[in-house]
């Protein structure tokens, strides 16, 4: 089976990139950029929240009620829609904390992007991301502390992949004083995008 980062990759084409894009302005390789930083450090946020056992069994539930993959078929037709924003945003809620408006300000900084637009496109892609995680919990059939294992094998696996993991996740956990500069990270043509839109 693919991991969850090949299960939200292969469910994003162009065409959602270019959806999302003209919600934030038509920058399309920014957006582009935005979504290949996005996409591991919300894996990564969803691994270090279930680290412990009450984080991971709350998100075992909320995949079990809520998110169990059928969002993957449907990318497309979500995209902008009102509620699947809102949805996005209770997500980032419960996901980032009180970190959702610094990560999302540096990943503006880094991309040209305004915070709000970032936002977006987060807001956007956190539920394709519960989607994936949910899929993947439903095919293994795997309880709270096989859903722990997932998640950390994942985030390995993507680190392995994308060298520049470690720097998205300084921004997750940054005080939002602008110490962690993702400028250099996200350059296209950096391990971050290499490969992520070819089909």
């Amino acid at each position: 089976m693919s991991g969850i980062f090949d299960l939200i990759k292969d469910s994003l084409g162009q065409q959602a990139i270019e959806q999302v894009s003209r919600q934030v302005g038509g920058n399309q390789d920014a957006t582009q950029r935005a979504v290949a930083a996005a996409i591991p450090m919300l894996l990564s946020a969803l691994q270090k929240n279930s680290q412990s056992q009450a984080g991971a069994e709350s998100l075992s539930r909320a995949l079990e009620r809520d998110h169990q993959g059928g969002i993957l078929d449907h990318v497309g037709a979500l995209l902008g829609q009102s509620s699947h924003q809102s949805a996005g945003e209770k997500i980032l809620g419960h996901v980032l904390g009180q970190r959702q408006n610094n990560v999302a300000n540096q990943l503006g900084k880094a991309t040209g992007l305004s915070g709000g637009d970032v936002g977006k496109i987060l807001a956007n892609l956190a539920p394709v991301v519960l989607g994936a995680v949910g899929k993947a919990k439903q095919q293994n059939n795997l309880g709270v502390s096989g859903l722990q294992d997932l998640l950390r094998q994942e985030r390995q696996a993507v680190q392995q992949r994308q060298p520049n993991l470690g720097f998205l996740e300084r921004a997750l956990d940054s005080d939002g004083d602008g110490d962690v500069d993702l400028s250099d990270v996200l350059k296209q043509g950096s391990g971050l995008l290499s490969g992520f839109f070819k089909r």
